[in-house]
């Protein structure tokens, strides 16, 4: 997750052929200090008395539980309000614009310490910095005349924001400043993560948490059908997320960098389901849970919500799994395979009155197979994957296509998606951005309403995933469980809804997915494929006519870049839609043929090439990885 893949594959090669390394003890906390609280971001911080706030927060070592009350302790240095325990994430300070505060911050450790983000928005660093020598205390006062939402955070004095992985990793917190008279009932979402590295070319200790917890141990959003609800994340990871929304479509109101928040003209919040957040970044962004049921908001990088990021391994080895059935009301998940940890949070649609759940009737009927085929990655690993049934007769039981055959949709048109499991193990199947009901969204033990929950489906069953796309567009399909392991594998391909026949002569897809066996589970993955290849078919266009471009990004543990260029220039393009929601006309411009994107993402273009010639589609990851190129041919519009 830390180091660039070429420096240890290596290592991670060899570690294949040897007995794994015996897990090391995780440092413990100190006897005697205080133990840290999780912290909701709804209780306000000090006194406010007119138009000052008066507050005192201490920095002390803590003693911290990052999931369940069984699960491991570790240590940390955490904020506390003053006379109050030490939280994760640290006290919210949240006050209507021009408020006057003023501030007492004592350094209880023996750590030096510098403080950032209190006075926003500032360029200046050292406007925005406090020093706090050990056993020190420092008195300021300042005015927040600027609205939004910011992060705060401490650091050891040799650290950096990307440095402060350890015990200063949890110094941090929200400060939100409000409107005069705006609505305050919000979910502000802090993320955070510990980290500790070992010698000896040990797997390092991780943990991811939203507001102080992972998943399945994070608190559950309880929202009403249509009401407008807000989040507010702010990103205290040195690390890209990549957010998804099950269930709904968004608009991000504002984006900022931790200390500067800047809205997003109304004209220019298109509609999305999964955006990057980058490291000390923050986002609002507003939806309406039109539907009712169990859905989630997640990071769509595999390894950042599976057991890489928990400190107490597997659910079915601790208390999550008797926590996930708490959750879930389904008792039967303590003995499920259910991998997902990590940066993950629960939200509960309850239905508005007279809600009734719609009946799919004279469904399309598509007979999709989950199945193995040996020998089809590099190393001879086998692919885990799809196979579409063709008339009357299954596919063999050992084809996987790669990527998972297109599945064309029609706007409106209800579809009933037999999905047959051929593997010898659980799986399951998220049709991720779709506007659906919650039962077949494909989240094991969490899909559903009420007392109607999907579970997953067992090896030789079939489940029915009956809906009706509302929207064309286009959209992923992929595991949801095991997801990084079966990702990796193959298990991922593209919808394509549409109102009408699709002329496949303009209209193309670029999926960039898994496409090989898992090295290591802390390490990312330096396979990759494009269109199913290592060595992709070349495109072929025609010169003169408009062509459109679907980019589906779904490698579980990459973002990709994308770059259509030739030899001495990059090609423009328009473009169209993101995640399947068409773009305001605002936003659908031309512009350079270059984009970024994380996994779980799609995007629309429209290229037209004027003259007959050979481009080629770079595609790569963001960091350090790998690297394909697609040949992209622009043929004579008319052969001779």
């Amino acid at each position: 997750m830390f180091t660039t893949v070429p420096a240890l594959l290596g290592v991670a090669l060899h570690a294949q052929l040897v007995a794994p390394l015996p897990r090391v003890p995780l440092p413990r906390p100190d006897p005697g200090v205080a133990r840290a609280v999780t912290h909701s971001n709804r209780e306000r911080a000090g006194t406010l008395t007119g138009r000052t706030l008066t507050l005192a927060l201490d920095l002390q070592e803590s003693a911290w539980r990052p999931e369940g009350v069984d699960d491991p302790e570790v240590p940390i240095i955490a904020f506390s309000e003053r006379g109050k325990a030490p939280s994760v994430p640290g006290p919210l300070i949240r006050v209507p614009r021009g408020t006057e505060v003023h501030l007492t911050l004592r350094n209880l450790t023996d750590s030096n310490v510098t403080v950032h983000g209190l006075r926003p928005p500032s360029d200046d660093p050292e406007q925005d910095t406090v020093q706090l020598a050990p056993r020190t205390t420092r008195e300021l006062r300042y005015r927040l005349g600027v609205a939004g939402t910011y992060l705060y955070y401490g650091a050891f004095a040799s650290n950096s924001f990307l440095d402060a992985l350890w015990k200063d990793s949890q110094m941090l917190g929200a400060l939100v400043v409000d409107e005069p008279g705006a609505s305050t009932s919000d979910h502000v979402l802090v993320l955070s993560e510990w980290f500790h590295p070992y010698d000896d070319n040990r797997p390092f200790e991780v943990v991811s948490v939203i507001n102080g917890k992972g998943w399945p141990h994070t608190e559950t959003m309880q929202l009403k059908q249509g009401d407008s609800t807000r989040f507010r994340v702010l990103n205290g990871i040195p690390l890209h997320h990549p957010l998804h929304l099950h269930g709904f479509y968004y608009r991000i109101e504002s984006r900022g960098t931790g200390t500067r928040d800047t809205p997003v003209p109304r004209g220019a919040q298109h509609l999305s389901n999964t955006d990057v957040i980058d490291p000390g970044h923050t986002y609002t962004l507003s939806f309406v849970p039109s539907t009712p049921g169990n859905w989630l908001y997640h990071c769509h990088l595999a390894f950042h919500a599976d057991e890489t990021v928990s400190l107490s391994g597997s659910p079915r080895d601790s208390a999550a799994a008797a926590q996930l059935a708490a959750h879930t009301g389904d008792h039967g998940a303590s003995r499920a395979e259910h991998s997902m940890r990590g940066l993950v949070i629960g939200i509960k649609v309850t239905p508005a009155a007279g809600y009734t759940e719609p009946v799919i009737a004279n469904a399309r009927r598509m007979d999709l197979f989950v199945q193995k085929s040996p020998n089809r990655l590099v190393t001879g690993a086998p692919a885990i994957g799809f196979a579409l049934q063709k008339g009357d007769t299954p596919p063999a039981r050992d084809s996987v296509v790669l990527p998972g055959p297109v599945l064309e949709l029609r706007r409106g048109e209800p579809v009933a998606i037999n999905v047959h499991n051929s593997l010898d193990e659980p799986t399951s199947v998220h049709w991720h951005g779709l506007e659906i009901e919650s039962f077949p969204d494909g989240v094991p033990h969490w899909s559903g309403l009420e007392q109607k929950l999907y579970t997953q489906i067992a090896p030789g069953e079939t489940f029915v995933a009956a809906f009706t796309p509302p929207r064309a567009g286009t959209y992923p399909y992929h595991s949801h469980l095991n997801d990084r392991r079966h990702i990796q594998s193959g298990m991922y391909g593209a919808i394509v809804v549409t109102d009408g026949p699709r002329d496949v002569t303009r209209d193309h897809l670029i999926v960039v997915g898994g496409g090989g066996p898992e090295i290591e589970p802390k390490i990312e993955s330096p396979y990759a494929l494009v269109n199913g290849r290592r060595s992709p078919r070349a495109l072929r266009l025609k010169a003169g006519v408009t062509h459109r471009l679907r980019i589906v990004a779904i490698h579980p543990d990459w973002r990709v870049a994308l770059t259509l260029r030739n030899d001495s220039t990059i090609a423009r393009w328009r473009a169209l839609a993101t995640d399947g929601a068409d773009l305001p006309a605002s936003l659908a411009t031309r512009r350079a043929a270059h984009i970024e994107m994380g996994p779980g993402q799609t995007a629309d273009f429209e290229f037209l090439a004027a003259t007959p010639g050979t481009w080629r589609m770079e595609v790569r990851s963001v960091e350090s990885g790998f690297y394909i190129p697609l040949e992209v041919i622009v043929e004579p519009a008319t052969k001779r």
